[in-house]
């Protein structure tokens, strides 16, 4: 197992708050539109929210906490939490080492298997969704864990052998949305799924819902595209970054924080050519994922009234602006490339 993997089962077998009973009554609750039942439920699960102290049932308090408040907010149209909701948010955020909300992490690897599934819906899709992100982000903490040898490999022999483990989990990654992208249609995701994660204004900052840009393919496109890109792009993806990276996991976000200050494995195989053919494997198979990922993403805004963002706060461009940085690091890789 990964640091996350055996964490994040540690924290999907908790119950802190006691909560199991009234998170298997929360699809019927959203069904119903129930905001006096979501918000007596919420204000009563953060008054034994105020007791936690240890990081791992603080996780397991947020995903729960932040599932309902995320409905409440869904059924109001209000982002800003009640008053005791929002002070238990803060402390358990604050004892979980974590933003104060519920991430793609509690909604899928955190989230128990069977009858303690945590759902908004309780509809096969959402299960369908939970489960494929779940062995996705999975599969990228298993790609991480061999990135990370790639630039200390002696030879091209070596980085051949990392490359390709990393490439079969890149691999399995992009199958498992794929599954998603064949079972959730746009007007099932939009129309049902999406209002359900809502940004939450909490503490006077704004904190975006579960989305892809939170997941474990954030730190693998660190790794690989750090200093890539030059220029306008360059400052950007820092940007980006820095609005992504506070949603990861703290050992994530340290592996992101090293990696954005040394050049990343497109610019050192620029100077090592025995890594040429690795990381330009890997670098493809970025590409491979967000063609169609960005196809996808078009496709549900198609059905969303115009202006509308995803659920971490983003158009469409983008997904333009990351294929641009990851088209910078091929090029790289590329004879006689000036960059």
């Amino acid at each position: 197992m990964t640091l996350t993997r055996d964490l994040d089962s540690t924290t999907a077998a908790l119950d802190p708050l006691g909560a199991d009973a009234v998170m298997r009554a929360l699809p019927q609750a959203n069904i119903a539109a129930d905001t006096a039942w979501l918000r007596t439920r919420a204000e009563h699960l953060s008054r034994t929210a105020a007791s936690i102290r240890d990081v791992a049932p603080a996780r397991a308090a947020l995903r729960d906490l932040g599932l309902i408040t995320a409905s409440l907010a869904r059924h109001t149209g209000r982002p800003v939490p009640p008053p005791a909701v929002e002070a238990a948010m803060l402390h358990l955020g604050a004892t979980a080492d974590e933003v104060p909300r519920e991430t793609v992490y509690s909604y899928a690897t955190r989230n128990p298997r069977g009858p303690r599934r945590r759902s908004f819906t309780d509809t096969p899709g959402e299960h369908v969704f939970i489960d494929e992100v779940t062995a996705a982000s999975h599969a990228l903490d298993d790609a991480i864990r061999h990135c990370a040898d790639l630039p200390a490999a002696a030879n091209r022999e070596e980085a051949d052998a990392l490359a390709a483990s990393v490439h079969e989990r890149l691999r399995d990654f992009a199958a498992r949305l794929l599954t998603v992208k064949r079972t959730l249609t746009p007007q099932y995701f939009t129309g049902l799924l999406r209002p359900y994660y809502p940004p939450l204004d909490i503490a006077g900052t704004t904190y975006f819902a579960p989305g892809g840009a939170q997941m474990p393919l954030l730190v693998l496109d660190v790794m690989l595209l750090s200093q890539a890109a030059t220029g306008n792009l360059a400052a950007w993806y820092e940007k980006y970054l820095t609005d992504n990276i506070l949603y990861l996991p703290p050992h994530h976000r340290a592996t992101v924080a090293e990696a954005r200050r040394t050049p990343g494995l497109a610019r050192l195989a620029r100077r090592h050519p025995h890594l040429r053919p690795a990381v330009a494997l890997l670098i493809d198979d970025l590409l491979r994922f967000r063609l169609p990922h960005r196809q996808l993403a078009r496709d549900n805004m198609a059905v969303r009234d115009d202006g509308s963002l995803g659920s971490g706060g983003y158009t469409t461009s983008a997904l333009d602006r990351l294929l641009d940085v990851t088209d910078s690091a091929r090029a790289l890789l590329s004879p006689g490339s000036p960059l």
